[in-house]
């Protein structure tokens, strides 16, 4: 079978760009604001009244972005990120998404979009009150949650194999595991991460 000579040049071309993908690690300054947060639950004279909080954190993250297609001026990756925001009031999360990044060539920025879902951990200080006391019971209160965030952001080659990251903004929801509902109402958290760090090249 005779294979024409467009059909290899176009081959070429497209499977190019993928030799040069590049595996990238990335470490970044993490805060994250999250609002919803159930903090325990208050005795009342008529039961108990569920409290909840919204608060800043602020932590490291982290993440490792494999290629999947490689083209000239897009790239398709997946990207394993995580986060840990410690202490209280603090946050943990680990998530997997499929980014789109743009390399323009004509400018140095590299934006990208990013769609991503997995875990969510949240911390606070418990508020709730004992039923037959009406004292605190003091500790830690903890959330888990069923999470998905959408972020944009804009690198900035500093070195031939790192980047800045000059900022990543991402607005995402948790789903409350499992889901508490008080008076027909479910405590779901909304997040909001804002990011910034060093990207790595290998």
């Amino acid at each position: 079978m005779r294979i024409s000579p467009n059909f290899t040049f176009l081959s070429l071309l497209l499977l190019a760009p993928a030799a040069h993908a590049q595996l990238s690690a990335y470490v970044t300054f993490s805060p994250a604001h999250l609002s919803n947060i159930e903090t325990g639950a208050v005795s009342t004279a008529t039961g108990t009244t569920e409290q909840t909080a919204s608060y800043w954190s602020s932590g490291i993250g982290g993440g490792i972005t494999f290629p999947i297609l490689h083209l000239p001026i897009v790239a398709l990756n997946v990207d394993l990120r995580g986060s840990t925001r410690p202490g209280t009031n603090g946050v943990d999360s680990a998530l997997v998404g499929l980014q789109l990044a743009v390399h323009p060539h004509v400018i140095s920025l590299k934006p990208y979009i990013e769609v991503a879902g997995g875990y969510l951990n949240t911390r606070t200080t418990n508020v709730s009150t004992n039923p037959s006391t009406n004292q605190p019971v003091g500790g830690t209160f903890g959330n888990q949650y069923a999470a998905y965030e959408i972020l944009g952001g804009v690198d900035h080659p500093i070195l031939p194999f790192i980047d800045w990251r000059i900022v990543e903004i991402g607005v995402g929801q948790g789903f409350n595991v499992p889901g508490i509902t008080t008076n027909g109402k479910t405590y779901n958290a909304t997040v909001v991460t804002a990011n910034t760090g060093l990207v790595i090249h290998f």
